[in-house]
């Protein structure tokens, strides 16, 4: 399991890293509200913890990011929905991104990554629940890198239309997960997630027009990125 690890890592300080992972991405029986709580629990050590074990989301959800919005970056208009302590929006920046606001239900992930000065607007929500105070067709597009496997797994349909109806027609949503959430036969538990995916783009309002799966996402798991295209 070593490999998983990054390597300036000491050997001592693995198992507790091990340890706060596992905590924090919960099983299919905890709660969506619990896994917020311990995101907020453990925000001060969540990029050690992270970084510790060779995540790579924000990397990936960016470049993808940058091949859909090949030019003119510093116009296009992203929300980075589970921003966390802001590590998608600090990648996004370096790929000439400059227009990126925040959604993250963790009050205190959300003060982490305001200090970093890399969004506009930031809201402390949690999506699915309400309608966002947000115009409809306001973004270019949306990014998720990262957000709780189990939190998606258990996401109503409403989170979903939400995130289209912020998004301008033709616009994107670039969502970096476990490759597992997203194929047929992937994770079980993960159907609903799929069957909603389905369900909305049956209805024409969006296309999923890329899936790419790449290797090394989290803990040694395949990760995948899932693009979709608003109608």
């Amino acid at each position: 399991m070593s490999e998983t690890f990054s390597a300036d890592i000491p050997l001592n300080e693995r198992k507790e890293i091990e340890s706060v992972y596992h905590c924090l991405i919960g099983d299919d029986l905890t709660s969506r509200e619990a896994i917020i709580e311990r995101f907020s629990q453990n925000s001060h050590q969540y990029e050690k913890v992270l970084g510790g074990v060779n995540y790579t989301g924000p990397v990936q959800t960016a470049r993808s990011a940058a091949e859909w919005y090949p030019s003119n970056r510093e116009d296009v208009y992203i929300l980075d929905v589970a921003a966390g302590t802001g590590q998608c929006a600090e990648k996004l920046n370096s790929h000439g991104f400059r227009k990126i606001d925040a959604l993250e239900p963790s009050a205190q992930m959300l003060e982490l990554a305001k200090r970093k000065g890399v969004y506009g607007r930031c809201f402390n929500v949690m999506l699915g629940d309400n309608t966002l105070d947000i115009r409809t067709d306001t973004y270019d597009a949306v990014t998720i890198s990262g957000l709780s496997l189990m939190v998606m797994k258990q996401m109503p349909r409403n989170a979903f239309e939400e995130l289209i109806r912020i998004v301008k027609p033709g616009g994107y949503i670039i969502n970096t997960s476990f490759y597992k959430l997203f194929p047929e036969d992937g994770d079980a538990v993960a159907a609903v997630y799929r069957r909603n995916v389905k369900a909305l783009e049956c209805e024409g309002k969006w296309k999923q027009v890329q899936l790419r799966r790449f290797k090394g996402y989290l803990f040694g798991d395949d990760g995948g990125v899932a693009v979709f295209k608003v109608l």
